[in-house]
């Protein structure tokens, strides 16, 4: 086990009853599902949604994407969450995807293309509305859920990649705290024990060799693809970005996105938490004011978008 999974496993595990707690009376967990049947270990997901609301019209989507710093993290300690989101209505499809070191770069992404994709086959069983469709993740899921919008609106990140082509694309964006320029988020945070390059090594591959400087981090042969700042465009569906102004993974990221999708004419809403104790992913934090504030206004952004 490398040092950024320790870490992460330790967030998990001491952070799981906390954020789990919450539990609402009605809504329905189905067992989990593989998207891809040539990885059910890695590739799985499971559905929330209340049973009272499938029948009266088609119900828009929610695909929930976890973190744990590309290395650990699993849907398990994401199901409040995605109860929540259920219970406001949503039908809620919470995943798992190749983790690195064992999946690098792009690998994961390509994971959550074909969990997406997966969507047109649950639509054959639910009355879910595929062209109402939330894409949403905290942390590295945030990067995913960020990347999906911009692989489905670049054709030239896509094919540089070699992504599956889209079946289902998204109709908005909810990112919590996530980097979004990863080459930048690496070069600048501080953590100790060498911690950034231990999670820059595993995510960009090992046949790479990342320096412990981070010297040779511009040869990477992805730089540009690996990063969705980068490929921001007028295209891209209305976003509303959650972030941290004392964010210790990637602080400063949200405010740099937020810029480029709004000189885009892309519709972008934002939430910040001020203090340092409400840090990374601090929306997990479901009894905390700055929370409770930030999904009044996702809520409020997501309503407005897929509910008319």
């Amino acid at each position: 086990m490398t040092r950024s999974e320790f870490l992460f496993t330790a967030i998990d595990v001491l952070f799981h009853p906390a954020q789990n707690y919450r539990r609402y009376k009605g809504i329905v967990k189905e067992k989990e599902f593989a998207y891809d049947e040539s990885r059910p270990d890695e590739c799985n997901g499971e559905i929330y949604y209340d049973p009272a609301l499938l029948g009266e019209k088609k119900l828009p989507v929610v695909l929930n994407i976890h973190g744990g710093g590309f290395v650990k993290g699993d849907k398990k300690h994401r199901k409040s969450l995605c109860k929540r989101f259920a219970h406001h209505g949503y039908f809620t499809v919470n995943i798992n995807y190749g983790l690195s070191p064992r999946r690098a770069f792009p690998v994961p992404l390509a994971d959550c293309v074909n969990a997406l994709n997966y969507l047109t086959v649950l639509a054959e069983k639910y009355n879910i509305d595929l062209d109402k469709v939330c894409v949403t993740g905290d942390s590295a899921g945030a990067y995913c859920a960020t990347q999906l919008v911009s692989l489905a609106n670049s054709e030239e990140q896509r094919a540089a990649l070699g992504i599956p082509e889209f079946k289902v694309k998204p109709a908005l964006l909810v990112s919590f705290c996530g980097p979004y320029d990863l080459i930048a988020s690496i070069e600048l945070t501080k953590l100790p024990f060498n911690l950034v390059w231990d999670i820059g090594r595993c995510y960009l591959g090992a046949d790479f060799g990342l320096k412990k400087d981070f010297s040779n981090i511009k040869d990477y042969p992805y730089i540009k693809e690996i990063c969705p700042s980068n490929f921001v465009n007028g295209n891209w569906c209305p976003s509303f970005l959650v972030m941290s102004k004392k964010d210790i993974f990637c602080k400063g990221q949200g405010e740099i996105l937020a810029k480029l999708l709004i000189d885009a004419g892309v519709e972008t809403e934002t939430y910040s938490s001020t203090k340092f104790i409400d840090n990374h992913c601090f929306h997990m934090n479901m009894w905390t004011k700055p929370s409770k504030e930030c999904f009044e206004k996702v809520f409020a952004f997501m309503d407005k978008h897929l509910k008319g």
